[in-house]
């Protein structure tokens, strides 16, 4: 396979170079986008990944170029932190996807072979809006915009895909999300926990079983590989398989044919397989505990899903969106929050991320006094545990007053970031935004950074 390297930074483009080489890639170097072109004119590669920003043509007006010649080459992105959502925008317009600086050498080498994996003729220059679904899923912040385009495109194909992220990050929403974007998607959903079943079980859900099989099996049964025929079977939590569950599941995976326990008799079924992982089964692979072979069946290629807290804004909206399904499903209509409880709300970590939220939520509804106001004393224990909210720019206890907009959340929660990081980077991150974005924000909000990492 060979890469062609575009960088106008010698020293960054050879110590890539030569990282790839030894990853076994033949490179190709161009220190600008113009010399870039010109290669392209004599010579074929197989992927183009070029900085963003360059003297001359940037990485975007590159992108441009080269889609309107060959609308099939993939191109990856090299970007810092802050220039994240010029990086998504780009993806718009062609890039297969983007890499911030710094990185590792496991991260590149799997977007290099998932450009492969993925055909980009059908996202190239003027490639279409998310479609309706993607209204379901909440993505203001530049990382989950890039993930739903990503999952369109996925979609158009049959490739397998594992979706990673903590527990309650939406790993089953984005599953259903490529079903219902697929040519699959008059065929079934199906979904299971594999956690959820201990491994007889889970054996005879997902295969089916006939009659007397074991003990128990009073009538034959169709399990969910079946019942999945034509259209999607998605795994959750696939990596607590068992070693001999892992080994029945390769085994279908390979001939695309179930059989039902106690049986003989093969069907073959076609299916497309998606999973999810709370853990990084490449770690579980190295270590022993995850068959590799099942590993390179399965990641076809990776999505990944940020955890709650580093999604910035993200937070703002789905807060917004549960108090208006449970406002209305208790019929609480208007429910909305005091200026403290709301920073609390805002500055809360969610290990349980978007399913804590939402039970957070559901709580504070019932709690809500008769007028739809949701104060301290409505707050679930665990978010009234975390340390107080941030103060007022003049020192005093207390919050800032406000009228309930979002700007004045959007604020409330900068000031509560930036009170509880240890520098403008980690903030930056905590938001889920680029540090120019934040500069501006502070800028706007008159919020200041201490040099004890504190407001001023």
């Amino acid at each position: 396979m060979r890469i062609l390297l575009v960088d106008d930074q010698k020293s960054l483009r050879r110590s890539l170079s030569l990282m790839l080489q030894g990853a076994g890639f033949e490179t190709e170097e161009a220190e600008s986008g113009e010399e870039a072109l010109s290669h392209l004119g004599k010579q074929t590669v197989d992927l183009v990944i070029t900085d963003l920003r360059m003297d001359g043509m940037s990485g975007t007006d590159l992108l441009r170029e080269i889609k309107r010649i060959n609308l099939n080459l993939p191109v990856i992105l090299i970007t810092a932190y802050g220039s994240i959502d010029s990086a998504v925008d780009a993806m718009r317009l062609g890039a297969f996807d983007y890499l911030t600086k710094p990185f590792r050498e496991q991260d590149i080498l799997e977007k290099i072979y998932a450009s492969q994996a993925v055909p980009v003729g059908s996202v190239g220059l003027g490639a279409p809006a998310l479609s309706p679904e993607a209204e379901d899923i909440v993505a203001e912040t530049p990382q989950m915009r890039a993930t739903l385009i990503k999952a369109e495109r996925i979609a158009r194909t049959d490739i397998s895909v594992i979706i990673t992220g903590e527990t309650g990050t939406g790993k089953t929403r984005v599953a259903r999300f490529i079903h219902d974007n697929s040519a699959r998607r008059h065929a079934p959903f199906i979904s299971i926990n594999c956690a959820s079943l201990p491994e007889n079980l889970l054996e005879s859900e997902l295969f089916g079983h006939v009659k007397g099989s074991f003990t128990g099996a009073t009538e034959s049964r169709v399990g969910l590989f079946e019942e999945a025929d034509g259209g999607t079977l998605f795994l959750d939590e696939v990596d607590t398989l068992s070693p001999a569950m892992q080994a029945k599941l390769l085994s279908v995976l390979q001939e695309k044919i179930i059989r039902r326990v106690g049986s003989n008799k093969g069907k073959k079924v076609d299916i497309r397989i998606m999973s999810a992982s709370n853990q990084d089964l490449s770690l579980l692979m190295e270590k022993g505990h995850f068959r590799s072979d099942l590993y390179f069946r399965l990641n076809g290629i990776r999505l990944h899903l940020p955890p709650l807290r580093e999604r910035g804004q993200d937070l703002q909206r789905l807060l917004q969106r549960f108090l208006s399904i449970y406002g209305h499903k208790y019929g609480r209509s208007g429910l909305r929050l005091t200026p403290q409880a709301e920073a609390y709300v805002l500055g809360y970590a969610y290990p349980g991320n978007i399913r804590q939220l939402e039970s957070f939520v559901e709580q504070m509804a019932v709690f809500a006094d008769d007028a739809g106001h949701i104060d301290t004393d409505a707050l679930p224990e665990d978010l009234l545990q975390q340390t107080l909210p941030p103060v007022t720019r003049n020192g005093s206890a207390g919050l800032v007053e406000t009228t309930g907009s979002i700007a004045d959340s959007e604020r409330r929660m900068i000031e509560s970031t930036l009170l509880r990081s240890a520098n403008i980077g980690e903030a930056a991150r905590v938001l889920g935004i680029g540090r120019t974005t934040l500069w501006r924000k502070m800028r706007e909000y008159d919020l200041h950074f201490g040099p004890n990492g504190r407001n001023r």
